[in-house]
């Protein structure tokens, strides 16, 4: 059941090698997003599931970012990262009923927008990855 949910997103294509490393990145997710929104329950189906009909398009993403000058360990923990986030944001996300419910927040906090909270979360996480590949570039050129 969860691979047809996924079937979207496993069939989105796959990047190139002209493509920007970083704007793939953030596509990929928001396109896991997208795919998990309008199923019902769609994070909690894919919730624990295992990828395995979908390993030689993770194997393909991967070195899409290894070639793009990403550290290995850390493509696998910023896809593994970004994954995590996004089901967690589309559970929470699926869970809203919506304006006017009590969620237990203080008076005068504002009502969660999910898209733009999910592109802050996605940001902060690529940035971060940026960084990563920064300190890796200046340390490969400081090597003797």
């Amino acid at each position: 059941m969860a691979e047809a949910v996924m079937a979207p997103h496993a069939g989105a294509p796959l990047p190139s090698p002209e493509d920007d490393w970083r704007e793939w990145f953030l596509e990929n997710s928001r396109s896991f997003r997208r795919t998990l929104l309008p199923r019902r329950d769609g994070a909690r189906l894919h919730a624990g599931s295992a990828p395995t009909g979908d390993l030689d398009r993770i194997r393909r993403k991967m070195a899409f970012l290894v070639a793009s000058g990403v550290p290995e360990s850390d493509a696998q923990m910023a896809m593994l990262a970004a994954s995590r986030f996004t089901v967690g944001c589309v559970l929470e996300e699926q869970a809203d009923t919506g304006p006017g419910d009590d969620v237990g927040l203080p008076a005068g906090v504002p009502v969660i927008d999910h898209g733009s909270a999910f592109e802050a979360g996605l940001s902060l996480i690529l940035n971060g990855l940026v960084q990563r590949v920064e300190d890796a570039d200046n340390a490969a050129g400081q090597s003797p």
